[in-house]
């Protein structure tokens, strides 16, 4: 009885041993992987018939979204790198747009801020019609 014993006892230590390498092979590490490189996206948004700030304008970049502040700024952080569309979007009740025509891309690089210059938005009753084609 006594060899019984110290075999399961010696078989379940081989089985929980071997469960903790295999759970540290799947679990620990990077897997092989590598981890996904960001950088951040900063810049301002004004009105441009005045130049005043915009605050309250939501900017994104895929799945991350911001809200400037009072002084029109943003900041996106954790966006992948490479080139990314910017998308901005006003309260529907403000009728603000970005002009057709304004680049809207932006180049991220890996642990950098990307600054981009003062995009201006109008209303979109003053934009004119798109030209016929």
């Amino acid at each position: 009885m006594m060899t019984t014993r110290r075999c399961a006892g010696m078989a379940t230590l081989t089985l929980l041993a071997a469960a903790a390498l295999i759970l540290a092979g799947c679990g620990g590490g990077d897997g092989g992987g590598q981890a996904i490189q960001t950088g951040s996206v900063s810049g301002t948004i004004n009105y441009a018939a005045s130049g005043d700030a915009l605050g309250g304008i939501q900017v994104s970049i895929g799945n991350i979204t911001v809200t400037t502040d009072a002084n029109g700024n943003f900041r996106l952080d954790g966006v992948p790198i490479g080139q990314q569309a910017l998308q901005i979007q006003a309260d529907p009740q403000r009728d603000l747009i970005v002009p057709a025509g304004v680049p809207l891309t932006v180049d991220v690089n890996a642990g950098q801020t990307t600054q981009l210059g003062p995009i201006l938005m109008v209303d979109e009753v003053d934009t004119p019609p798109a030209p016929p084609s």
